[in-house]
């Protein structure tokens, strides 16, 4: 059975990302080989964000940007919901998806790479723009 792979700094709990705040518009972030498609994802500082992410490349992927340790995140995908209080990295095999929520707490430009080997160096990195 396929399913993202989600790492926490702690173990899963309940934790209200944004209680009784609306669902922001999903972002769409494809990653293919070896890219993020876009590059550049723009949210607003304490606005609720939403990121799906959709592994349209042939070799797994993941998605890691450190301000994301730092706020509660919930995430989603076909077979389970997780809130917790950071995420460390969403991983995907080819053709899954999932979404990411959470609220930013600080204005500011935060770097995000896939950081399986060499992908990185390859290109796969971008800008979390937090304005």
């Amino acid at each position: 059975m396929k399913h993202a792979v989600l790492l926490a700094l702690v173990s899963i709990v309940a934790f209200p990302v944004a209680a009784a705040a609306p669902v922001a518009r999903p972002i769409v972030v494809e990653m293919v080989e070896f890219a993020f498609h876009p590059a550049t994802i723009r949210v607003r500082v304490r606005q609720p964000a939403t990121l799906r992410f959709v592994n349209r490349g042939q070799i797994a992927h993941q998605f890691v940007a450190d301000i994301l340790r730092t706020v509660p995140v919930a995430t989603n995908d076909s077979i389970m919901h997780i809130e917790s209080p950071g995420l460390d990295a969403l991983r995907l095999q080819p053709g899954e998806s999932a979404t990411i929520q959470f609220v930013p707490r600080q204005r500011g430009y935060f770097k995000f790479a896939c950081t399986i080997e060499g992908h990185r160096e390859a290109g796969m990195e971008g800008v979390l723009e937090v304005y």
